[in-house]
């Protein structure tokens, strides 16, 4: 997913970073901002949007190369 946008928590701030750069691009107290933020930097690039919860496992993943986004399952 090089070029995708990864939302994550780290130390109890929310970010995003495109993957394949070393600094995250956003940060956020609030996961639905940082999630509502990825998800409008993942439409403009048209990549997909991973969202990671507290823990670093995967809650959602949705992909926005196409026209149609595909979603899988959020926690």
């Amino acid at each position: 997913m090089d070029g995708g946008i990864l939302t994550y928590c780290e130390n109890g701030l929310w970010k995003n970073k495109v993957r394949g750069h070393v600094r995250a691009s956003s940060t956020s107290r609030r996961r639905e901002e940082a999630i509502r933020t990825g998800r409008h930097m993942a439409k403009a690039r048209r990549v997909a949007h991973r969202v990671l919860d507290e823990q670093g496992e995967v809650a959602g993943e949705e992909d926005y190369r196409t026209s149609v986004p595909r979603k899988s399952a959020q926690k």
